[in-house]
């Protein structure tokens, strides 16, 4: 990672904003994506935050000169439920740190309490196209588990669900 460049664990006063701008800051501009997907991330990231629990949840920030530049999610939602594990959610860097290892560093942040907490297992969903990113989930131990056409951020994508399978047992 970049000096001056920290981890920060848990919320901080505008978590929300800076996480929903950084969605809309690059899915605006390199995929098209408007209103549909900016409330969905702005609405279902503030309900996260709300129900928040230390025990279950991780949310991890990255912080430069005091403004988050970009997070990582562990949520235990009920949706964990369908596919196992905790649900990866708003990983993302801001146009800034991309490329900084950031995202790496939280990546393994993850994996360390998924293997404490959830034998392992995590989950999330995304769409067909974000190289960078998939390579990331592959190199963290992730795999496809299924692609369907779908609408789900307001236009038509190849959405994706990776797992990360449990650990093995001893």
């Amino acid at each position: 990672m970049w000096p001056g460049v920290q981890i920060v664990e848990g919320y901080r006063p505008g978590a929300v904003a800076a996480i929903t701008a950084h969605h809309i800051d690059y899915y605006a501009r390199e995929w098209n994506f408007g209103l549909p997907f900016e409330t969905k991330v702005a609405i279902e990231c503030a309900a996260f935050f709300q129900r928040y629990d230390d025990r279950l949840d991780r949310a991890w920030l990255v912080v430069v000169d005091g403004k988050t530049e970009g997070s990582l999610i562990l949520d235990h939602d009920k949706a964990g439920e369908a596919h196992g594990g905790l649900h990866l959610r708003w990983f993302i860097m801001s146009d800034r740190l991309r490329g900084s290892g950031s995202g790496r560093a939280l990546m393994q942040k993850a994996v360390e309490f998924a293997d404490k907490t959830s034998d392992g297992c995590i989950w999330l969903t995304t769409f067909k196209g974000l190289g960078a990113a998939r390579q990331l989930y592959e190199d963290f131990g992730f795999h496809l588990a299924s692609e369907l056409e779908g609408e789900t951020w307001g236009r038509t994508v190849h959405e994706q669900l990776w797992l990360r399978a449990g650990r093995p047992s001893a």
